[in-house]
């Protein structure tokens, strides 16, 4: 008896898919580029953070020390202006030249030798800083900036902004601060560092309000 099969089975080849040399290192060289390019943004925002922090900062120092200036000078009974030297000695700028110098002799009463402070510019300090000292005293020099490059810091002028020449009654005080900070990561060996350097310049007058 012969049997058949309304059917007829066959064996199905079974096909497995696969990618091929060149498509996987076309995929590896395009997940390579993104990850380059993240790391590349990444970089590049930690540069642009460390550059506008070092602003922020050398901005924030500059105020506090013109602020500093700005409250002794406005609460000040007599204002000098001179030259100070390294073996602790003010020396006002005489009657006739003209009135800008190094330092700045302030009193809060009208005798110059009880409660004055000066402030100023320690230039044979390598760091050229400005500070302040408080009755003569050694135990009272605090640091107001560092890196200072302009000698002449303090300015008598007049109302037009002319250096004078005389001590007037109530001469506008010009305080000039050019200083210089270093700016990671902008430096490069071989170019002894000088674009390491950014430069800044603060300026402010301001009058003495107390009067006699």
């Amino acid at each position: 008896m012969k049997l058949s099969f309304p059917f007829q089975t066959t064996a199905a080849r079974s096909r497995h898919g696969a990618f091929t040399l060149a498509e996987m290192m076309f995929v590896v060289a395009i997940f390579s580029f993104i990850v380059a390019a993240i790391v590349a943004v990444q970089l590049f925002a930690l540069r642009v953070y460390t550059l506008g922090s070092t602003k922020l900062s050398a901005t924030t120092d500059g105020r506090e020390t013109m602020n500093a200036l700005r409250d002794a000078i406005r609460s000040s009974k007599i204002v000098y202006i001179g030259s100070y030297s390294n073996n602790g000695s003010f020396t006002r700028i005489p009657t006739g030249s003209l009135q800008m110098g190094n330092a700045l002799e302030i009193a809060t009463t009208n005798a110059t030798r009880t409660n004055y402070i000066v402030y100023f510019l320690d230039n044979w300090d390598p760091t050229n800083k400005l500070v302040s000292i408080s009755n003569g005293l050694s135990s009272t020099i605090q640091i107001q900036a560092l890196y200072v490059t302009n000698y002449y810091c303090f300015f008598g002028e007049n109302y037009l902004g002319q250096t004078n020449s005389d001590y007037e009654n109530n001469t506008v005080i010009h305080v000039l601060l050019q200083f210089y900070r270093w700016e990671y990561p902008l430096g490069f060996v071989g170019t002894n560092a000088l674009n390491a350097y950014d430069f800044y310049n603060l300026s402010a007058r301001v009058m003495r309000r107390a009067k006699d």
